[in-house]
């Protein structure tokens, strides 16, 4: 829903803030994914259903919707 609005609107502060939100999100689950580490197995719905990895995609998300948030074509410059 959030992804809709940004796109839609097209302001950077938005996709900025969605960013820097991403990151703590993204930081909360890493840590929690560090905790619950020993108790995992390595199995893909292990991998991919533990917090560790959403939060490396997150934060890498929010990494890279910061860095669009100053991209050129966001603020219309050529």
């Amino acid at each position: 829903m959030a992804l809709a609005y940004l796109g839609w609107r097209g302001g950077r502060t938005g996709l900025i803030v969605f960013g820097h939100s991403c990151i703590v999100i993204g930081c909360f689950l890493i840590t929690w994914g560090i905790y619950v580490l020993p108790y995992s197995k390595p199995i893909l719905s292990h991998i991919f259903g533990r917090p560790l990895f959403w939060g490396l995609f997150s934060l890498f998300g929010g990494i890279c919707a910061n860095f669009h948030g100053f991209c050129q074509c966001i603020r219309r410059q050529k």
